[in-house]
């Protein structure tokens, strides 16, 4: 029974899945963090030239 349990790799996919995400995850989110207030200044900085078109 062991032997078998150890030998069956059917959820090894799903595992590799699952920990690529989560480490995508992780970069997303530092790259949130690093970015984050610096990416907000842009795009408020581009809202307001928007408008101010029409004055």
């Amino acid at each position: 029974m062991w032997t078998r349990l150890f030998r069956d790799r059917r959820g090894a996919n799903l595992v590799e899945y699952i920990i690529l995400v989560g480490v995508v995850a992780l970069i997303a989110l530092a790259g949130f963090k690093v970015f984050g207030s610096k990416v907000r200044q842009k795009i408020d900085n581009q809202a307001d030239q928007v408008g101010n078109i029409g004055n």
